[in-house]
């Protein structure tokens, strides 16, 4: 919905697991306000469940800020209209220590 873009979390998840077949990767995902239970959460569980835990680190990004579209139609785009709590990133940094995730090092 936000993206805007078709299948992108399949064509994100096909592209991973052909890339970490060929070395170690850093995964960047950026926290936004209100998506942890829609989306960070199932992020971070497919990471754990599909790719090597030693060759994948990901650095959960906490800096999200509203631009662009965002700031110009608040009203459209009220979920994530706001920067994230600190709740929320200590909940998705919570959460991938709980899968056995590596993410402090690159966090």
């Amino acid at each position: 919905r936000l993206s805007g873009v078709p299948k992108y979390f399949e064509v994100v998840t096909r592209n991973l697991k052909i890339a970490v077949k060929h070395g170690d990767m850093i995964i960047r995902h950026l926290v936004l306000p209100n998506h942890i239970e829609c989306c960070t959460k199932p992020v971070l569980k497919w990471i754990a469940e599909n790719l090597p835990k030693n060759k994948v680190l990901v650095n959960i990004m906490e800096q999200y800020r509203p631009e662009y579209k965002v700031l110009r139609e608040p009203g459209k785009w009220p979920d994530i209209a706001r920067r994230p709590k600190y709740d929320e990133i200590s909940e998705a940094y919570s959460y991938a220590k709980k899968l056995g995730i590596v993410f402090e090092p690159v966090s």
